[in-house]
C-alpha cells in the first residue's frame, strides 16, 4: 500500500496514529515517501509538521529566515548552551557571533584539520587486523580529535562524546518531542558548561598562545572592540562540540556504506582514493551521501500566516506557528534539481547538494566537513579488498537511537593482499 493510501485510510480524528505513520515512513522508506509526496501532494500538512518536498519550495522556505524561523530550537538550546545563534534568525546576536566564529574558524586551518583526520584514521586502521567497527573506531573518533586537537576544546573523550550525543539528539533529532530526550540534552549541556568555566578561567588568567579557534576566540573576546562577554564565549565553544561530532560521524559511516553497497562505485572510489587531486574522490563521497544524507529535514516554524507553493496547483496556506519541515533529502531527489536522481553521478555540481543546509543557517563548519569527511572515507577505501562485513554486521545499525552505532568493515590481511 502506498503511503498516502495508508495515511488517508486512518481516521482524521486520530492524529497520534497519523503522526506515528509519518515518522515510521521517514525512518523506513524516506525515498519512497518523498517520491510519492513530490508527485501527488508536494506540500503535506500532517500532525507532526507541514512537509515541503519539491526543491523549489524547499529552497524558498530556507531562503526566508524571518518568515520560516528556527524559534523551535530555543527550548532545547538555550537551557543547554545559553542563548545560541542557531535559535535566532536575523538578529544582532546571530549576525555578531556568526561573524566572530567565522573569523576564528579560518580557511587556512583546513590543511591542519585534514592532517588530523588522515592521521587519526590511518592510526586506527593500522591497529586493526582486517576488521573494524567503523562508527566506534573511526567515524566518531575523527571529529572528536578535530575538536580537541584542531579546535582546542580538550575535555576527556568520554565526556565529550556523551555531551555531543545528548545535545545533538535533543536539539535536532527529537521529532517526537520526547521530554526525556530534552531533559538529557539540557543536562549534558549544563555539564559541559560546568566543565568549561574552570577551563576558560585558566585560559583567561594565562592567555593561550596556540593558534586554535578556541585560543583565538579567547584572545579576541578580551579586545575592547569585540567585547564578547564570558557567557557568550562559553556558549559558542559549546556550539563547536554540539555541531561537530555526531553529524560528521554519521556522514562518514553513511557515505562509506553507500559506496561499498555499489560495486561499480566501490571500484571507482578505490581508484580515485589514490589520486593526488582529491576532487574526484570527494565528489564520490558527497554523491554517496545523497543516497543516505545526514538529515532529511530542516525544521522551521512559520512566524506568520504564509502560502507555500504560491502560483502552483498545490499552493498550501500555513498558519502562524505551524511547524514546517523543509525536506532537503527530498529536494536532492527532485529531477528539477538533480536530473536522473536515481542515477549515481559524481559529476554533479557541488553547489547543488544540501548536506550542510543553505542560506542563513548553513552549517558554520561546512568547510571543515568538506575536508575531514572525505578524508576519513579515503583512508578506508585504500585498504586492500575493503568491503562490508557479511550479513547484518555489514549494514549500519542505529541500535534504536538517532545516530549510527555500528558498521562492520573487513579487508584482506597483508599476506592475502600481496598474494
Amino acid at each position: 500500500m502506498s503511503f498516502l493510501a495508508e495515511y488517508d485510510a486512518l481516521p482524521a480524528d486520530d492524529p497520534r496514529a497519523r503522526a506515528a505513520l509519518v515518522v515510521r515512513w521517514l525512518r523506513t522508506d524516506w525515498r519512497g515517501l518523498f517520491t510519492e509526496l513530490r508527485s501527488t501532494r508536494p506540500v503535506f500538512p500532517n500532525p507532526v509538521f507541514t512537509m515541503v518536498t519539491r526543491a523549489t519550495d524547499v529552497l524558498d522556505v530556507l531562503a526566508q529566515p524571518s518568515l520560516y524561523t528556527v524559534a523551535a530550537n530555543v527550548p532545547a538550546m538555550d537551557p543547554a548552551v545559553g542563548p545560541f545563534m542557531l535559535a535566532r534568525d536575523e538578529t544582532a546576536l546571530n549576525w555578531h557571533e556568526k561573524g566572530v566564529m567565522r573569523a576564528v574558524l579560518r580557511i587556512d586551518d583546513l590543511p591542519r584539520l585534514h592532517g588530523i583526520a588522515a592521521e587519526t584514521t590511518a592510526a586506527e586502521l593500522g591497529g586493526a587486523a582486517g576488521t573494524i567497527d567503523l562508527v566506534g573506531r573511526i567515524a566518531r573518533l575523527v571529529p572528536l580529535r578535530v575538536v580537541q586537537r584542531g579546535f582546542g576544546f580538550t575535555a576527556p573523550d568520554t565526556a565529550m562524546l556523551r555531551w555531543s550525543f545528548a545535545t545533538q539528539h535533543a536539539m535536532f533529532r527529537n521529532l517526537g518531542a520526547d521530554p526525556a530526550v530534552l531533559a538529557a540534552g539540557i543536562a549534558a549541556g549544563q555539564q559541559m558548561q560546568a566543565w568549561l568555566w574552570p577551563f576558560l578561567a585558566r585560559h583567561w588568567a594565562a592567555p593561550p598562545d596556540d593558534d586554535t579557534p578556541v585560543a583565538r576566540l579567547l584572545r579576541l573576546s578580551r579586545h575592547a572592540d569585540l567585547a564578547m562577554p564570558p557567557d557568550r564565549v562559553l556558549s559558542n565553544i559549546c556550539g563547536l562540540l554540539v555541531g561537530a561530532i555526531e553529524t560528521t560521524a554519521q556522514a562518514i559511516a553513511q557515505a562509506t556504506e553507500q559506496i561499498l553497497l555499489r560495486p561499480e562505485v566501490r571500484e571507482a572510489a578505490i581508484t580515485a582514493a589514490g589520486d593526488a587531486d582529491p576532487g574526484r574522490f570527494d565528489a564520490i563521497v558527497f554523491e554517496a551521501l545523497r543516497f543516505n544524507p545526514i538529515t532529511g529535514l530542516q525544521l522551521r516554524v512559520a512566524a506568520r500566516d504564509a502560502l507555500i507553493g504560491a502560483g502552483t496547483h498545490y499552493a498550501t496556506p500555513v498558519a502562524a506557528g505551524t511547524p514546517v519541515a523543509a525536506c532537503t533529502a527530498s529536494a536532492m531527489f527532485d529531477p528539477g534539481l538533480f536530473p536522473a536522481p536515481e542515477h549515481f553521478d559524481a559529476t554533479r555540481p557541488a553547489s547543488a547538494y544540501l548536506h550542510f543546509g543553505i542560506g542563513h543557517h548553513e552549517c558554520l563548519g561546512k568547510h571543515v566537513g568538506l575536508v575531514i569527511i572525505p578524508e576519513a572515507v579515503r583512508q578506508v577505501m585504500r585498504l586492500p579488498g575493503i568491503r562490508l562485513a557479511e550479513g547484518a554486521a555489514g549494514r549500519i545499525d542505529f541500535a534504536g537511537g538517532p545516530f549510527p552505532e555500528h558498521l562492520g568493515l573487513v579487508w584482506d590481511p597483508p599476506a592475502a593482499a600481496a598474494a
